[in-house]
């Protein structure tokens, strides 16, 4: 029986996330870009959040689309009970600041991880990334594992990640305030 690679439940223990992130920070060809917000500014319209969250994750695939040249397919994780078609009408009426509906090759697709490795896989650098964002019982930060896979991090031409491959949706929209943000990333 083939069960689908979740970091929170096969990757409770140091070991194995150090193994795992060792592993995909070996995957070529990856860049990695992250939309990360502070739950405390979330609003409560969960839905509207979602939505906001994920169109700031297409205008970054479509800016990076429109750098490289390319046409894209965009696959989402499916959520659950969630209806994906109100996201897909909040796209069509976001003005678009940094993308290019051009760059889509079809309309976006939400799936199920187990039926896609590549939704796994976003997980597992999810999780990395949780590591690092959330503070563990005794207020640290798990940070060497976003460290391990900097490299698959999109930057802008100036090697800033800021912005690029991890974009902050806070009070001021800047990731480097969080407590966790590495020292000398940019």
């Amino acid at each position: 029986m083939k069960v689908p690679l979740h970091w929170r439940k096969h990757c409770k223990l140091h070991e194995y996330r150090k193994f795992v992130t060792g592993e995909i920070a070996k995957v070529e060809g990856i860049k990695i870009i992250f939309v990360i917000s502070d739950k405390k500014t979330m609003p409560d319209d969960h839905e509207k959040f979602y939505n906001i969250v994920a169109a700031y994750t297409m205008e970054r695939i479509l800016k990076y689309a429109e750098e490289l040249k390319t046409k894209v397919c965009v696959r989402f994780g499916h959520v659950k009970s969630f209806r994906h078609s109100t996201t897909l009408e909040y796209f069509q009426k976001r003005n678009w600041r940094l993308g290019q509906y051009d760059s889509l090759l079809e309309q976006p697709k939400w799936i199920a991880a187990e039926t896609n490795s590549g939704i796994q896989l976003a997980d597992l650098y999810a999780g990395i990334l949780g590591a690092a964002m959330i503070a563990d019982k005794f207020g640290n930060f798990e940070v060497s594992y976003l460290e391990k896979i900097k490299h698959q991090i999109r930057t802008s031409s100036k090697g800033k990640i800021s912005g690029y491959g991890i974009k902050a949706i806070s009070e001021d929209n800047n990731p480097k305030t969080f407590k966790w943000w590495p020292p000398g990333w940019e």
